[in-house]
């Protein structure tokens, strides 16, 4: 028969293949847990890069559609000064003119004013 030493020593052996392959076990299942939170997390992660992907493009689109606005803008506001610059210098001669003019009697003021008016009428039409 088999001594009680060898006996013991099997079942020592049995017992730690048990506790071996029993920690494998754990370990295996302790690893594929974390792989899973991991995938999870990673899913998460990569739906919020996508969505600040698309936030970039966007911000970018809007920020090139104001700077064209801009620009357009500063070329329709240079094309209005350069015609009212000369708006402007019309008006400044005539204002110059009107100065420069000696006094009128008081009897010719009311014709003086009527054919003002008259001549300021003309200019207008044909400034329209």
């Amino acid at each position: 028969m088999i001594s009680s030493p060898a006996i013991t020593a099997i079942v020592i052996v049995i017992f730690a293949a048990l506790g071996f392959s029993g920690g494998f076990v754990v370990s295996n299942w302790r690893a594929a847990s974390e792989i899973q939170r991991l995938s999870s997390s990673n899913a998460v992660l990569s739906a919020a890069n996508d969505k600040c992907a698309v936030d970039i493009r966007s911000v970018r689109d809007a920020v090139n559609a104001v700077r064209e606005t801009s620009i357009q803008r500063e070329k329709d506001a240079a094309t209005a000064m350069r015609s009212a610059a000369k708006v402007a210098a019309k008006h400044t001669r005539r204002a110059r003119k009107t100065s420069v003019l000696p006094p009128v009697a008081p009897q010719y003021q009311c014709e003086v004013v009527a054919q003002e008016q008259i001549e300021y009428v003309k200019t207008r039409h044909q400034n329209d």
